[in-house]
């Protein structure tokens, strides 16, 4: 059994090695799952050539990658990593000085990977276009057109989106995790070990930060801000940061809420419409 929790059927493997020694393994399958949340995750195929072609190579803090294989005919896949049995979510460490540590992580991850929206080297990369973006748009006001008498709000905001996720788009972009949230960051032993690379993409990088100062305090959140920006800028900050991280705020707000067509079984959903209105207000549409 495993202790995380993840979109794809997982265990803990206990191997016995030729010194007959034991070591425990990973291991992650597809299982004729085809969850792609809209083409927003990858699947463990998608996950374990994250490993061999982004984070392998440039030689970041990642569980090790012992290896995995991919069916070429149905497309099922599984792979197997490093074992980390002490590690905790950053967020249940924050006061060690975890988040900041993952917010530094980010930072030097996306200056790793800063590319230009055409690279060639990641083609095969699920990329953020402005169809994805708007996919999302839409699907929200889909799922709350039973609610706009309760939100008459929401549509001005969806209305406007276009706009106002528009920096999201502009160059530099990275290779971002996607859902870089405190419970896929894992802190072990002193160093920061992102899991969960399936939504890994090519997008603006504002867009991790955004996600793992979530629901967090204004100052933790400006802490980690502070941290990110020394390790992806140690030149200095570019004068749009803030407006790409309320972008990315606003992406997510919808990102969650398009991702349920009924949004009473979805617990979150309260929580994001708030943000969502409130980010609407900062920012001048409401």
């Amino acid at each position: 059994m495993s202790p995380y929790s993840t979109t794809f059927p997982c265990e803990i493997v206990t191997c016995r090695l030729t010194d007959n020694k034991t070591t425990e393994v990973f291991c992650k399958y597809s299982a004729d799952i085809d969850y792609t949340g809209f083409g927003h995750r990858g699947g463990p195929a998608y996950e374990l050539t994250v490993y061999r072609e982004v984070l392998r190579p440039i030689g970041v803090s990642v569980p090790i990658c012992y290896g995995g294989e991919v069916d070429p005919k149905s497309g099922q896949a599984w792979l197997a990593l490093e074992y980390l049995p002490d590690a905790l979510g950053v967020g249940k460490l924050y006061r060690s000085g975890a988040m900041l540590a993952a917010a530094g992580w980010i930072g030097r991850f996306h200056r790793l990977t800063q590319t230009r929206a055409t690279a060639g080297g990641t083609a095969w990369m699920k990329a953020y276009t402005r169809q994805y973006y708007m996919g999302w748009v839409r699907r929200t006001l889909k799922s709350s057109s039973s609610l706009l008498r309760k939100h008459p709000w929401l549509e001005a905001v969806c209305q406007r989106a276009s706009g106002l996720l528009a920096p999201l788009l502009d160059e530099p972009l990275s290779i971002i995790h996607g859902e870089y949230y405190p419970h896929n960051v894992l802190y072990h032993r002193g160093r920061v070990y992102p899991v969960d690379w399936e939504s890994a993409a090519r997008a603006a990088g504002e867009i991790d930060i955004a996600a793992l100062t979530e629901d967090w305090s204004a100052k933790m959140t400006r802490s980690c801000i502070a941290a990110y920006q020394q390790e992806r800028w140690p030149e200095g900050v570019p004068a749009d940061f803030t407006r790409r991280f309320l972008a990315a705020r606003l992406y997510l707000c919808f990102r969650w809420l398009g991702d349920y067509a009924d949004w009473s079984r979805y617990s979150a959903s309260s929580d994001y419409l708030r943000r969502l209105r409130r980010l609407g207000r900062e920012v001048g549409v409401l």
